[in-house]
């Protein structure tokens, strides 16, 4: 606690002045998208209003002239010139502040998990680690040429196991992206879709352009398992989005849903595995248990799986495991939960065997 509140007190003027940072940029990206927004629903109007009925009344008749017609065929295009007249400058503006706001965050987490951690190897601009997602098998919709970005990696070795943390920001072909992407190839339709993943996700969110597409970002981890398996057991989440997606993926067929005896284990998770003995043989009593107490130290929903001796979890962070929280900067809480995250995940082989 003491250590945290040195490195607190070192940082505290930088954070601040990363959380005015980040307000600014903010309030570009809401000017940037609700420019593009505001144009967006323009051109809706005047496409849609020919096919309304008294269209040549009212409000819809000004749009009337705004139209393609034989004297004016190329309207749309003098309406697009306009947009991206006012586009222009609005992303420039924000493209900048967006820089110089990472570059300054970049730099302060680097500062603070080196302080915080010394013995660790942290390593910004890492390439992801697709190979491990992907066998991982924590992710239902997941390839290895999907979008996947690493924010960090932190790599730690202590006697014979070697512990891998990275920020994830993955987006995955999930159910609400497949229907997204059908609706981008209708016409008019498309325009909706464009509507909502662009600019209202980036007007209402609260969150930068560069966490707003992705179907999960936060913690990844993995490590060597002791125990050699022949096949795979994966610990999720116990909602309905999780079976929802494992049954429609059809890419985990051959897996199996696990019954497990511990209550405070199956009212938190549910396990699917391709063997129900081999199953029963990784979570034991005692792993359950403290799978149930990791849960509860990371105060946030995990994800595990156990294949060919390793290890792999995931846990969930909006904001990134490597990004300071979007609220104020002013207290030491801000390190408290990236230095227990950090410190959960490197003390997991302690914690779980």
């Amino acid at each position: 606690m003491e250590q945290l509140q040195t490195v607190y007190t070192e940082t505290r003027e930088v954070l601040n002045t990363l959380y005015q940072k980040r307000r600014q940029t903010l309030f570009y990206q809401k000017i940037m998208w609700g420019v593009f927004g505001i144009y967006l629903v323009f051109m809706m109007l005047i496409l849609g209003s020919g096919y309304l009925p008294d269209a040549d009344k009212g409000f819809f008749s000004l749009l009337k002239h705004l139209r393609p017609n034989a004297m004016h065929p190329y309207i749309n295009m003098y309406l697009l010139g306009g947009m991206l007249v006012l586009l222009y400058p609005t992303t420039l503006v924000f493209a900048r502040a967006f820089q110089k706001f990472k570059i300054k965050e970049d730099e302060t987490m680097a500062r603070v998990v080196r302080r915080l951690f010394p013995m660790v190897e942290f390593t910004q601009g890492a390439k992801s680690p697709a190979k491990e997602v992907v066998r991982s098998k924590l992710f239902a919709w997941i390839k290895e040429d999907a979008p996947i970005y690493s924010y960090g990696q932190i790599r730690s070795k202590t006697n014979d196991t070697e512990v891998n943390i990275t920020d994830l920001g993955i987006a995955e072909n999930n159910v609400a992206n497949k229907l997204l992407n059908t609706l981008m190839h209708i016409p008019v339709l498309n325009m909706f879709g464009v509507l909502y993943q662009n600019v209202f996700k980036n007007l209402f969110s609260g969150k930068l352009a560069d966490n707003t597409q992705y179907s999960y970002r936060g913690m990844f981890c993995w490590l060597n398992f002791k125990k050699k398996l022949n096949g795979h057991t994966v610990v999720l989440p116990k909602n309905q989005k999780a079976k929802l997606d494992r049954w429609v993926s059809f890419n985990f067929r051959e897996e199996q849903e696990v019954h497990l005896e511990d209550p405070r284990f199956t009212e938190r998770f549910v396990v699917y595995g391709t063997d129900q003995v081999e199953a029963r043989y990784v979570l034991s009593s005692s792993i359950m248990e403290r799978v149930v107490s990791l849960n509860q130290k990371f105060d946030r929903p995990i994800m595990m799986s156990f294949e060919n001796r390793q290890l792999y979890l995931a846990v969930e962070n909006e904001n990134g495991l490597f990004s300071f929280s979007s609220g104020k900067l002013e207290d030491v809480a801000v390190l408290e939960e990236l230095a227990n995250d950090i410190d959960t995940a490197l003390h997991i082989p302690q914690a779980l065997f």
